[in-house]
C-alpha cells in the first residue's frame, strides 16, 4: 500500500463525511417544508 492509495482512503473519507453533513443540513434546512421527504446517508463497505 503506497502513500497515494493511502491519501486516496483519506480524501475519500472526508468527502463521504462532507456529503454526510450535506444531507444533514438540508434535512434541517427543510423540516418545515410542506411535502418535504428526508433524505439518508448509507455507508457499506466495497
Amino acid at each position: 500500500m503506497g502513500i497515494a492509495s493511502s491519501l486516496y482512503s483519506g480524501v475519500s473519507g472526508l468527502t463521504t463525511n462532507s456529503n454526510a453533513m450535506s444531507v444533514i443540513g438540508n434535512n434541517i434546512a427543510n423540516s418545515n417544508t410542506v411535502g418535504f421527504k428526508s433524505s439518508r446517508t448509507i455507508f457499506a463497505d466495497l
